[in-house]
């Protein structure tokens, strides 16, 4: 079972790093770990200026596949392109692609996309569906639009230029972080909106597309108008099991934004964030600190939700399988 459990957890690879590296292998070897978040750091922060190199990323393949049992799985924020992380690559800024129309948006999209896919790189952790605001930094040149319905009809485009180009695509971060002005990366913000209209526009884009795309992101903003206590979304019950999966219906996997940020480490330890997100719905835990030891943490909660754990690990190995038919056919 220990070995299953590792499908919980997506770790963290800084392909700059020789012990980042030595570590991946180290989780491969020893825990059957088979995909990996692509990073060029260990900074928690958003517009890294730091960038990995192709030839890094394909060594790096060359050597986990040839200890993995399957092929080693790659997640990617390449919301703006291959270039965010990589010295080389598509990069693109999205603030004026609502003046665009629908082929000039779909063409920039499967730029995006094909060159994750020519690089081996399987789950684009994308398209964001956040509505765009401006006193937002870290939404900065990353949102579609203000309103619901552009970035809905946009981010179809993005999810069909996903499945076209053979690559699982992840809406984020839900239930919508537009509605704060702060950075989850640093510290925990709380969203006091108790306005039911606002709230569901900024939901909407999510209600809109829940059942065309596999992956679900959540954020790590508290919503009062879900949790009066400073709960984050991602350790919510409200949010994950009864808003998504009860309310929307959602049958894909959940997955949490980085489990590293700010607003979660500065409040809870990695054990209370990893067993509060997969015992109220969650599925995937990104980017742990420890990836190794929430295996055990995991293990502990087990006896007291095996069938849904085991239901969840039946659904990622579902996912990876259809990742790796997509990637190595």
């Amino acid at each position: 079972m220990k070995n299953l459990i590792s499908n919980l957890i997506i770790p963290r690879i800084n392909l700059n790093s020789s012990e980042s590296i030595k570590e991946a292998i180290q989780l491969v070897q020893k825990h059957s770990f088979d995909s990996f978040i692509l990073f060029a750091t260990d900074e928690v922060a958003f517009g890294e200026n730091i960038k990995f190199t192709l030839e890094d990323l394909s060594a790096l393949r060359d050597k986990l596949d040839s200890i993995s049992e399957d092929k080693v799985l790659f997640f990617l924020d390449g919301e703006n392109g291959l270039g965010r992380r990589c010295s080389v690559g598509e990069e693109h800024d999205f603030s004026n692609i609502e003046a665009l129309d629908d082929n000039q948006i779909k063409n920039i999209f499967d730029s995006i996309n094909s060159e994750l896919y020519t690089n081996k790189i399987s789950f684009n952790l994308a398209p964001v569906v956040d509505l765009g605001q401006k006193k937002s930094k870290v939404l900065s040149g990353r949102t579609f639009s203000e309103s619901p319905q552009v970035v809905t009809k946009i981010a179809k485009i993005f999810l069909d230029s996903c499945a076209d180009n053979n690559l699982i695509s992840c809406l984020k971060h839900f239930p919508g972080h537009g509605i704060v002005d702060g950075d989850t990366h640093d510290k925990l913000i709380k969203s006091s909106t108790s306005d039911p209209n606002l709230i569901n526009d900024h939901l909407q884009p999510f209600v809109d597309l829940a059942h065309d795309v596999e992956m679900m992101m959540i954020n790590h903003i508290n919503y009062s108008f879900y949790d009066s206590p400073l709960i984050p979304a991602s350790m919510s019950e409200n949010i994950i099991r009864r808003l998504l999966l009860e309310e929307l219906d959602f049958k894909g996997l959940i997955i949490s934004d980085s489990i590293r940020m700010g607003a979660l480490t500065e409040n809870f330890s990695e054990s209370k964030i990893s067993q509060e997100f997969i015992l109220n719905g969650g599925d995937l835990i990104l980017d742990p600190i420890g990836p190794a030891q929430l295996i055990d943490v995991i293990g502990n909660i087990y006896s007291k939700a095996s069938e849904d754990i085991d239901e969840k690990i039946k659904k990622i190995i579902k996912i990876k399988n259809k990742a790796r038919s997509l990637m190595f056919r």
